[in-house]
């Protein structure tokens, strides 16, 4: 190897290498912490989203099917009470006019 010249010696040559892998370790660098930030808001978001399910939606769709059931049950019962109505008519004799 010679005497180093004016566009650069070893010495310059290894700096450039060293600064073109630290300009690569930083865009990578800043494209996970960007991804990371993308992450962490969407995570934020989906955690809101499940309080209001856990605290609004499933509360009242609870109460609504507490509704339904009772009006099911209501129902029933009263095609019950139909039914036997229904049946002791047609077990009691007709009355002869």
């Amino acid at each position: 190897a010679g005497p180093p010249t004016a566009a650069g010696g070893p010495a310059q040559e290894l700096a450039r290498a060293a600064v073109a892998e630290a300009v690569a370790a930083a865009v990578q660098h800043a494209v996970a912490r960007n991804a990371q930030q993308i992450v962490a808001a969407e995570k934020a978001v989906t955690q809101r989203r499940l309080r209001a399910i856990e605290d609004r939606w499933i509360p009242r769709l609870e109460r609504a099917l507490e509704r339904v059931e009772v009006e099911l049950e209501e129902f029933e019962r009263a095609d019950g009470v139909r039914l036997r109505r229904a049946a002791s008519r047609r077990e009691q004799p007709e009355a002869v006019p």
